[in-house]
């Protein structure tokens, strides 16, 4: 979603915050701009695209070189769209009428349009399609009214409804940037002689190691040598930095031509390190020493809800038929979007699993709290530490551990939440003392995974020769059973995400139910075939699409003559269990998607439309 930066200190304001722009691309955005301090005046440069596109428009205009006049304090943002369509206009940051402040936003006005009506009878004209405008031009307002900037905000982001994290800059107060915020993440960088405000630590870490999280319904005015905390009702806050480990620079694509080729290959490593961590060893039980659970709860579960959007869902779903697999426990998995309007059916002995890369999907957050209040136990999983999701599970968080993942399209986190996922379900079935021999052997497998993996990544150029033919096509199924099923709906969103192509992941059994109606010698059917008990079922379910003469692909594992025999396009993968299968399953419809998008000219790693981060409902 939507990225802030700011930043106040002795150094160039613009290149600096640039680069802050540029480290938050990856959260996904249409349009960029920055406001700082010139002179006596507040000046806002902004524009619709890329941020190569603002670097452009700032390159233009010789004056805004950093020097000259230029205070060394500004703010920038990426929007995402929410409200108005992405434009010069609508892009942030944007100003009051008076141009005495300068507002950027990321989140959700609910009664925006209430506001707006309001000020509109009062006189004020409004020149975007935007609820951030509302915002601003209420601080405005509320300004005159009040006797400081503090006070002014307060009584402004009470009158709104919804989610914020708001920067702000006042004419006048050169060396300020004033922040606030509630259910949108903004952190505070703590460094020498210069401090930093930002939507996120990776960002921040590039700069400083040092940093202050701000909570809901507080406020902070942040100078170079100091910051200084507030509630709304103007009381002074104590806040304490936390020391954070610099990242190594996220924007090295380490040789790839794209970040999301580094990070679909990151993930034998990703596993390696979450077994390292989790299961040293195949003899040995699954150490969660992060979970704080009384043992008596784990024995006694009574049923397992999952909530989870997007790629986390799918993970979601693979997790439901492991763990009941392996713990005989009922397992329930739903989107969050869905679940926020449902009625829970939930006990004190009911665990929620909410899972969120960022830790920040608004839905999930929203749909985890509503769940928790029944008297449910929650267990959250993200790749976040310093997310709201951490907060909420506190001492019942399992981290993923996947590093910053840059491309929109989640890959390595994917792979990460579905190890964790597994691990889950054996370190419940140990508790439960259950199917001792059955667990052994996947506790075995699990250890086996990273080379497996390594493995199926070696195979990418292969991979391409097979795929590259499919591109011209228009529409694509993917058809898998059990545990590979929830593969077959992930294949099919990377490939939409990705090459903007319609596909459609199904049960394979249900084709004959409806879909099969689409198939024709220009759809592509692409079957997960790997041995085990959905098999042969998969294969009969191919052949019918096959009759109607569509275009064969198989995902089926090396020296499977059957797949051979009977399909177009065989994209082959080591020998694996099919309980364990979707680790190496995913890989090649990883590849697929990517060399298909790459094919088409498409913007691999930023895709129109999307966000990384979703914080809005």
């Amino acid at each position: 979603m939507c990225g802030i930066i700011g930043y106040v200190g002795d150094k160039e304001i613009v290149p600096l915050l640039l680069k802050g722009l540029q480290c938050l691309e990856y959260r996904g955005y249409d349009s960029a701009g920055i406001a700082i301090h010139r002179g006596h005046n507040l000046n806002v440069i902004k524009t619709i695209g890329k941020i190569s596109n603002l670097e452009e428009v700032i390159k233009n205009k010789t004056e805004y070189n950093g020097k000259n006049g230029h205070i060394n304090c500004g703010i920038g943002h990426t929007r995402w769209a929410t409200h108005g369509e992405p434009s010069d206009v609508n892009a942030h940051p944007h100003f009051d009428t008076e141009e005495k402040i300068a507002v950027v936003h990321n989140g959700i006005i609910r009664n925006y349009q209430e506001i707006k009506e309001k000020l509109t009878h009062h006189g004020l004209t409004f020149v975007t399609q935007t609820d951030t405008e509302v915002i601003v031009q209420l601080i405005s307002r509320n300004l005159k009214k009040t006797k400081s900037a503090v006070e002014a905000i307060s009584k402004s982001v009470n009158e709104l409804e919804g989610s914020y994290a708001i920067a702000i800059l006042f004419k006048g107060e050169s060396d300020k940037i004033y922040a606030v915020r509630k259910e949108a993440p903004l952190v505070i960088g703590i460094g020498n002689g210069e401090n930093f405000v930002a939507s996120d630590i990776p960002t921040l870490s590039q700069f400083v190691d040092k940093v202050i999280r701000l909570n809901d319904n507080e406020i902070t005015i942040v100078t170079k040598n100091n910051v200084e905390f507030y509630n709304l009702s103007g009381e002074k806050i104590k806040k304490e930095p936390q020391i954070i480990t610099k990242t190594k620079d996220i924007l090295d694509k380490k040789g790839f031509k794209h970040y999301l080729a580094k990070e679909i290959n990151e993930q034998a490593e990703v596993i390696s390190n979450l077994l390292k961590d989790f299961l040293p060893g195949a003899g040995k039980p699954v150490q969660f020493d992060c979970l704080k659970f009384d043992p008596s709860f784990l024995k006694n579960i009574d049923r397992v809800l999952i909530l989870a959007c997007g790629t986390a869902y799918h993970a979601g779903l693979t997790a439901k038929y492991i763990l009941e697999t392996l713990t005989s426990i009922p397992v329930e998995v739903q989107f969050s979007s869905e679940f926020i309007t449902a009625s829970p059916l939930l006990t004190k002995k009911s665990l929620v699993i909410g899972i969120s890369q960022s830790g920040e999907t608004a839905d999930t957050l929203a749909a985890i709290k509503k769940a928790v209040s029944t008297g449910a136990t929650l267990l959250g999983i993200t790749n976040r530490a310093d997310s709201a999701l951490a907060d909420l599970a506190k001492e019942h968080l399992i981290l993923s551990k996947a590093g910053v993942e840059i491309s929109v399209a989640a890959t390595k986190t994917f792979t990460a939440q579905l190890t964790v996922l597994y691990l889950l379900a054996v370190y419940i079935s140990e508790v439960q003392g259950l199917r001792r021999a059955e667990i052994q052997s996947i506790k075995q497998e699990l250890r086996e995974l990273p080379q497996l993996v390594d493995q199926a990544l070696l195979r990418a150029e292969y991979y391409q020769e097979q795929i590259i033919k499919y591109a011209n096509k228009r529409d694509f199924v993917f058809i898998g059973r059990g545990v590979n099923y929830p593969i077959a709906l992930e294949a099919a969103l990377k490939l939409k995400e990705l090459s903007y192509i319609h596909a459609s992941g199904y049960a394979s059994g249900e084709m004959k139910h409806g879909p099969i109606a689409v198939l024709d010698p220009n759809v592509p059917v692409v079957s997960i075939c790997v041995p085990g008990e959905t098999y042969d079922r998969v294969i009969q379910n191919s052949l019918e699409a096959k009759s109607r003469k569509a275009p064969m692909i198989a995902v089926a594992v090396d020296g499977d003559k059957k797949a051979d025999s009977i399909f177009d396009t065989v994209l082959h993968i080591p020998q694996i269990s099919e309980i364990i299968s979707p680790f190496l399953v995913v890989i090649p419809l990883q590849f697929l998607a990517y060399y298909i998008a790459e094919a088409l000219g498409q913007d691999i790693d930023q895709p129109r439309n999307l966000a990384k981060s979703v914080t809005v409902e």
